[in-house]
């Protein structure tokens, strides 16, 4: 396991504004709340070894059959699902990106081989090219793991370009963890049942800004996914979390997001970092915004914000590819990015 995500506010003291997960921290979940508090007498009893009641509601949602569906303990326990069910296989990762598929390759015995993200402009060349790299194969077949919205730099792959390259690869099964969907404008690929090769991860914690409950899901072709399902452990996700998800898929219209206004405010808060000094803002098609900054430490950075103002940021210096000068924001409300901005401004380092 892997040291070092967003959203350690157990490290700090009064941290009262969190820009270093992918979360946006401003919906209401009192309606939640009080339905959690009316179920609390379920914890008395097992959960489902396996969440298939809630597995079919979600079927319903994607219009798929449940042998499409697998309901997780978050994204990241269907990314050890995954790797353990290719076990030795040969994966692809596009870096720099969520750190959790290399570790979680390396754990099953994966042959690995990491590439830097293809550049704007050049997609389709580029990853033709990663995709015609040789490579065994392994013993579990060949992955190719896509962040799609990317975490940490919020780049989308064009949809077009994406289906290109999958159509023309039937061979390899494409992982594309589409956690992020909720946070972009742009058009993504996702998983219907007339495509045999792809595998789909998304996030109940993050499209409903619930970490701390753990839930998410997978969607891709029965032949895959019963391979994958040999390997959950029995109640893995736990009744308040499947409760938590019956809720919030009923009650969708209550987390609606305002797309423009949030890529409005990303905008505002790239110009105005970018007219920092020592500060490079990176483009991106989310909320996520990865920056680099000159004269001291993304940690250094980190702790200054945490110790003296109580504000939170992701230091990024473990994600492959990038050194310890990076760090990444998830652009919350005008009030706390103005705030933020206006200490990044004054800040003598």
């Amino acid at each position: 396991m892997l040291n070092g995500h967003g959203d350690d506010t157990y490290k700090y003291k009064d941290i009262r504004i969190n820009f270093s997960s992918n979360v946006y921290n401003h919906f209401c979940h009192d309606g939640l709340y009080a339905h959690l508090a009316s179920r609390m007498d379920c914890i008395r009893n097992y959960p489902q070894p396996t969440p298939s009641d809630l597995e079919k509601e979600i079927a319903t949602l994607h219009n798929l059959s449940p042998e499409n569906v697998i309901v997780t303990n978050g994204a990241t326990e269907a990314i050890y699902l995954i790797a353990q069910a290719f076990a030795q296989a040969s994966s692809l990762i596009l870096q720099p990106t969520f750190t959790e598929y290399e570790d979680a390759c390396k754990q099953y015995k994966h042959e690995i081989v990491a590439s830097p993200i293809p550049t704007r402009g050049g997609h389709l060349d580029n990853i033709s090219c990663i995709l015609n790299s040789p490579l065994s194969g392994g013993r579990g077949g060949l992955l190719l793991w896509l962040c799609n919205p990317n975490n940490p730099t919020g780049h989308v792959i064009p949809k077009q370009i994406l289906e290109t390259a999958i159509a023309s690869h039937p061979d390899i099964i494409f992982v594309i963890d589409e956690s992020y969907a909720p946070f972009t404008k742009e058009e993504l690929v996702g998983y219907s049942d007339n495509t045999p090769n792809i595998i789909t991860l998304h996030s109940m914690t993050k499209e409903f800004a619930i970490p701390g409950l753990r839930i998410g899901y997978i969607t891709g072709p029965a032949s895959l996914l019963s391979r994958i399902r040999k390997c959950r452990m029995p109640w893995a996700v736990n009744q308040l979390a499947i409760e938590a998800a019956h809720y919030l898929l009923a009650h969708r219209n209550d987390y609606t997001l305002d797309l423009n206004a949030l890529m409005a405010e990303r905008e505002r808060v790239a110009i105005e970092l970018s007219a920092i000094d020592g500060i490079t803002v990176y483009p991106s098609d989310t909320h996520i915004l990865l920056c680099r900054i000159k004269g001291t430490t993304a940690a250094q950075l980190k702790d200054f914000l945490a110790n003296n103002h109580g504000i939170l940021i992701r230091d990024a210096s473990n994600f492959q590819g990038l050194d310890e000068h990076y760090f990444r924001i998830a652009v919350q409300t005008f009030e706390e990015n103005t705030h933020l901005l206006n200490i990044l401004k004054e800040w003598k380092h």
